[in-house]
C-alpha cells in the first residue's frame, strides 16, 4: 500500500493492533481523473485514485478517514470490493483491499469504457432543487445525480443542446456549465470548474426538503 510518510499504516483487529507488512512493493499505477465511489456505513462520496496496485489504493480525501474504518468501493459502475483504511491524514489515506484485484485489467477496461461512452463517469444520486440562467430567462430545474465534471437535471423542456448557463443549487453551489444533451425533460450538463469533494458531499447528502427518489440519469464525461 502506498504509505503516508507521517503514519505507519496499521492492520485493525478487534483486540489488538499489528504492524502491517510493507506493499509498496507491489505494481503502482499512477491515475488521472480515477473517481472512486467510497461507501462509508451508507455515506457516500467520490474521491480522487491517487495510485492504485492489486492490493489497494491511495486516495485523496477533504476528510481525515480513521484508520481500521471498513468501506466499500466502488472502483467503476460494475466493480466494488470491500477494504479497510490502513493509514490517513488530512490529504489522503490508504485503503487495502479485502482480496487482491487485476488493476491492469481494471483500468485497461476502464480506459475502453470512457472511449465507448463518453457518459461513463461514476455519479452520486442527488435531489436537490436548482436554478439556471441562460439566453431564454430563468428556470427551476431538478438536480438529480452529480459527478465532480457534471450533473443531470430534470426540466421543463427549456434546455437544449449546446446551451451556456449559470447554475446555482439550493446548497449555494453556483457553477458555469454547458448542456452536453437533453431529452425528454431530462439534460446532462458539464461544469466548466469541477465540484470539490466537499462540494459534492453537500449537493448529494440529505435534502433540505422532502423530495421524491431522483430517476438516475446518465452524465457526460469531461475530456
Amino acid at each position: 500500500m502506498p504509505q503516508d510518510p507521517r503514519a505507519t499504516p496499521h492492520f485493525m483487529f478487534p483486540d489488538t493492533v499489528l504492524p502491517a507488512p510493507d506493499r509498496r512493493a507491489a505494481p503502482r499505477f499512477h491515475t488521472v481523473c480515477f473517481d472512486v465511489k467510497v461507501n462509508r456505513g451508507g455515506r457516500v462520496g467520490l474521491f480522487r485514485a491517487r495510485n492504485i496496485s492489486d492490493e489497494g489504493v491511495m486516495l485523496a480525501t477533504h476528510v481525515a478517514l480513521p484508520v481500521g474504518e471498513r468501506v466499500l468501493l466502488g472502483l467503476s459502475e460494475r466493480i466494488a470490493v470491500r477494504g479497510t483504511v490502513l493509514w490517513g491524514n488530512e490529504r489522503c489515506c490508504g485503503v487495502q483491499f479485502e482480496r487482491p484485484i487485476d488493476c491492469v485489467t481494471l483500468l485497461r477496461e476502464g480506459a475502453e469504457h470512457k472511449r465507448d461512452d463518453r457518459r461513463a463517469a461514476l455519479r452520486l444520486p442527488a435531489t436537490r432543487l436548482a436554478t439556471t440562467y441562460a439566453e431564454n430567462g430563468i428556470r427551476a430545474v431538478r438536480v438529480l445525480n452529480a459527478s465532480h465534471r457534471g450533473l443531470g437535471l430534470a426540466h421543463d423542456g427549456s434546455l437544449g443542446t449546446g446551451m451556456l448557463l449559470k447554475l446555482i443549487v439550493e446548497t449555494g453551489i453556483a457553477r458555469e456549465a454547458a448542456v452536453r444533451w437533453s431529452s425528454g425533460g431530462r439534460a446532462g450538463v458539464r461544469l466548466t470548474e469541477p465540484l470539490t469533494c466537499a462540494e459534492l458531499e453537500r449537493l448529494c447528502g440529505p435534502a433540505l426538503r422532502a423530495e421524491p427518489a431522483a430517476e438516475r440519469v446518465d452524465l457526460i464525461l469531461a475530456d
